[in-house]
């Protein structure tokens, strides 16, 4: 039998965190008790999801798809672990940064798209006969570079600048990443299309 990724213990454990992390933020904020039954909400539902991911066995296709939910609940988790401590924290006292939470957030949404980015050009996806293969492959390193590089700016933006310049920039570098690739898929298509 295969080994599983490490993702698969880590995310029992982000999600166990972060539910002790929402309740305990619920303790000492009540006031926000809709917020707080939302995030436990979707906890619960990632949970059911993790434990549907684990159940499952069937082909590689399958255990690939597994293994990317898998990751997946790892970011959602950290995400979720890391802004739960840092507003409890922040309540408590522990620190006097308001935007630390927000801050934390963001850096990991950054290397979320990063490590989705450096994973995509090694991802197999099944060619039809009408399908060049090579084209099919530079496209997908084109838009794994487009995402790892929007995602290290993305989270870099949130680091180095102050929280009222992150916020539309790395919006402008959000869409920028998108509308690029858009424009490749638009350009292969065309291409096909004059081929055909």
């Amino acid at each position: 039998m295969a080994t599983r990724p490490l993702s698969y213990r880590l995310a029992p454990v982000l999600l166990a965190l972060s539910t002790l992390l929402a309740i305990w933020t619920w303790y000492v904020q009540p006031q926000h008790a809709s917020a707080w039954a939302i995030t436990l909400a979707l906890l619960a539902i990632m949970m059911l999801a993790g434990l549907a991911v684990r159940r499952s066995k069937s082909g590689a296709a399958s255990r690939r798809a597994a293994d990317s939910v898998m990751v997946g609940i790892v970011f959602a988790g950290l995400m979720l672990a890391s802004s739960l401590g840092l507003k409890l924290a922040t309540t408590l006292g522990a620190t006097s940064r308001s935007d630390l939470a927000q801050r934390m957030l963001m850096v990991i949404l950054g290397a979320f798209f990063t490590f989705t980015g450096n994973a995509l050009p090694k991802t197999l996806t099944p060619l039809t006969a009408k399908c060049d293969g090579t084209r099919v492959q530079t496209f997908q390193r084109f838009a794994g570079w487009t995402w790892v590089l929007t995602g290290l700016t993305f989270a870099t933006a949130w680091l180095v600048l102050p929280v009222h310049l992150a916020q539309p920039v790395s919006l402008v570098l959000l869409l920028g990443g998108m509308l690029i690739i858009g424009m490749r898929i638009v350009r292969l298509r065309r291409t096909r299309q004059r081929e055909a």
